[in-house]
């Protein structure tokens, strides 16, 4: 069948509150996807969250088979058949699942982060080289929004010159997400990981960004972080992370991440949503690119560039990061990994080279933070 009449057949590894509440509906919901199979290995999915499901109702919800490994399902006839798998999954699982899905043939699109393991990261990237043209994404959605394309596009063009200067910012409203031991898995550190908390679970949104928008080497970081009495998780980090640019030049980035806004962002009803507020500025030879604003309020910012010969362009009139609308279809990333699966052309916003220059940063900081010394990015 030609890749307009076909549906992308997409088996989703892991039944948590991410993907009961976003990617199983979304996948459900999409006219251009086909849910192949569920992975779970608990047969009664736990999130202090959300009251989820278990895996024999979600078989029956969604009338797909279900398996308790990716290895079982990859290994039975559902998994002769699947084009991509999902997966969203504890971190610690990531790369295993994603070898095991590319030596199978299958398009991979990764929850973020890609790893939290620098070798895993190292490792995962050159399976994907080998397995080209499988296509491998990991879901940091900002990247796939049309400013981030942009800005891109206008870095590439040389508008702003060479980069010399990155502030970025990122201060969410989870303090109920971060702050609470029971969500071990935004707060406990597992499988040789240095910490967890904000650094892992939303500045890999706000470094994926970077990274995607610029060609930035990251050569070593100097990080303080915070962390709750109660979780133990990191709820506020600083760093300032030395780069490279293409040519060797160097490059400052200043980051700041907060998980204690008050507030929720993923309240129930919107009128008691409190967004996360965003905030980057790449600055160059030529000039300035400004992006931020208040994620549930697209007209609270725009993508703009200054130049020091006095020109100002609003390259985009809104602002939009993250996309985690529940309703739908699914985020624009989504729709990229579909497109992928029935062979369609499509756009790879954060690809393994991304997610590999997220991990190394990260890591990075956890060192720091610990050590109160710069630390070399693995």
């Amino acid at each position: 069948a030609s890749s307009r009449m076909r549906t992308a057949r997409v088996a989703v590894c892991g039944a948590g509150w991410w993907s009961q509440g976003w990617h199983l509906p979304h996948l459900a919901r999409n006219p251009r996807s086909k849910i192949a199979a569920i992975v779970e290995p608990n047969p009664r999915p736990l999130s202090a969250i959300s009251t989820l499901e278990d895996v024999v109702q979600l078989g029956e919800r969604y009338q797909v088979p279900t398996f308790s490994s990716v290895e079982e399902m990859l290994s039975s006839p559902t998994g002769k058949e699947i084009d991509g798998v999902l997966v969203c999954t504890p971190h610690r699982t990531h790369a295993h699942i994603a070898h095991a899905a590319l030596a199978a043939g299958a398009h991979v699109l990764m929850e973020k982060p890609m790893t939290t393991n620098v070798s895993e990261a190292y490792n995962l990237l050159s399976a994907v080289d080998s397995a080209a043209p499988l296509a491998f994404m990991v879901n940091n959605t900002a990247n796939w929004r049309p400013q981030a394309r942009i800005a891109s596009d206008a870095l590439a063009k040389g508008k702003l010159g060479s980069v010399e200067h990155i502030m970025c910012c990122m201060h969410s409203p989870l303090i109920w997400l971060f702050d609470d031991p029971v969500n071990e898995g935004w707060t406990r550190p597992t499988a040789g990981m240095l910490g967890n908390g904000f650094g892992w679970g939303q500045l890999s949104h706000l470094l994926a960004w970077v990274f995607g928008v610029t060609p930035l080497k990251p050569i070593e970081v100097f990080a303080s972080m915070s962390h709750s009495a109660a979780s133990g998780a990191d709820m506020t980090d600083a760093a300032i992370i030395k780069c490279a640019n293409a040519d060797g030049t160097p490059v400052s980035i200043s980051l700041s991440g907060s998980a204690s806004v008050p507030g929720n962002a993923h309240a129930h009803d919107n009128a008691h949503s409190v967004g996360k507020r965003v905030e980057v500025r790449i600055f160059g030879t030529n000039g300035m690119l400004a992006y931020g604003g208040d994620d549930q309020n697209p007209k609270s910012g725009c993508l703009e560039l200054r130049t020091r010969s006095g020109e100002v362009s609003i390259l985009h009139p809104e602002f939009a990061f993250e996309n985690y609308e529940a309703e739908g279809t699914g985020p624009e990333s989504l729709q990229s990994f579909i497109s992928a699966c029935v062979g369609e052309p499509y756009y790879n916003a954060a690809d393994a080279w991304v997610g590999l220059q997220t991990v190394r940063v990260l890591e990075a900081m956890y060192k720091s933070a610990s050590s109160g010394r710069v630390e070399r990015v693995a």
